[in-house]
């Protein structure tokens, strides 16, 4: 009976652990995707202020999404139980494991994103007055620039704030009450056409015109949910899915560093976890 509670204390203990350990990740997932908790907390914030504060908003989703293992914790009253769940003698070993393994996925995401990042790459010109549909992912987009529909989308971090502008581009069939497919995700302000001319604000106030972007990244479904609910609210169809053109440097590659970033530290983390069980384990078996 005895061997069957510690079993149970046991398991429990590893599921809150197992719980913690996939939460965090799950709270990176939703920070990269904006998606999930983040998502409804950063609308909110969009909805009443205009922009959203990165870190408040991960602390909101920290909150939410730990909360539950920590209420469990207090009441089963296995506190002392997880300070000591490093301590056993195959926990090191675990820890250790886990830690070359995020290393190993930190370690190729960031190789491949490197490699990526270097490759040369023919960018194709789409003319969405012709009809064109893309063949590749790195285009430049020939179209109708409707900046009476752009969307201003802020995030602070900190004192600084970065505002992303998204416009939609059409054909110049396009008519209000037609889906828009694509969008050009900038932070620039003006366009100067590239035969020369007079420089055009990207603002409400100036009339719709024809522009060619710069290359960029086509990203299938990449239109936040706080823009497609600003369209939504003023009676403007989205296709689903949207497109969003990201002019963004290393638009294609930055998943791929974030992958790299966020396995390294907590690989780092897991193998100083394993020194920490082992130093441990030492000092109960030397008294």
């Amino acid at each position: 009976m005895l061997a069957l509670e510690e079993m149970m204390k046991s398991g429990l203990k590893w599921g809150i652990w197992f719980y913690f350990a996939a939460a965090s990740a799950y709270i990176v997932y939703e920070w990269y995707a904006y998606a999930g908790v983040y998502r409804l907390a950063a609308e909110w914030q969009l909805e009443n202020y205009g922009s959203y504060q990165v870190r408040l908003i991960l602390i909101v989703t920290i909150l939410v999404l730990l909360s539950p293992a920590a209420v469990l914790v207090s009441l089963s009253g296995m506190q002392d139980q997880l300070r000591t769940a490093g301590s056993g003698a195959g926990s090191s070993a675990i820890f250790a494991l886990l830690g070359v393994v995020a290393l190993a996925v930190a370690a190729g995401a960031g190789w491949y994103g490197y490699t990526k990042s270097t490759e040369a790459v023919d960018v194709e010109s789409l003319d969405l007055s012709k009809g064109d549909t893309p063949r590749s992912t790195h285009v430049t987009i020939t179209g109708i620039a409707r900046t009476e529909y752009i969307v201003e989308f802020g995030t602070k971090s900190g004192s600084t704030t970065t505002l992303d502008r998204y416009i939609p581009l059409t054909p110049p069939t396009w008519r209000p009450g037609q889906p828009l497919v694509y969008f050009m995700k900038t932070n620039m302000t003006a366009y100067m056409p590239p035969g020369g001319g007079g420089m055009l604000m990207l603002s409400p106030r100036t009339p719709a015109f024809q522009m060619t972007t710069q290359p960029g990244v086509l990203v299938r479904d990449g239109l936040p949910g706080a823009v497609r609910e600003h369209f939504r609210k003023n009676n403007l169809a989205v296709a689903s899915p949207p497109i969003v053109l990201d002019l963004s440097p290393g638009a294609e590659v930055k998943p791929f560093f974030i992958t790299a970033g966020v396995s390294g530290v907590l690989g780092f983390l897991m193998l100083v976890a394993a020194g920490a069980a082992t130093l441990r384990q030492r000092r109960l078996e030397a008294s």
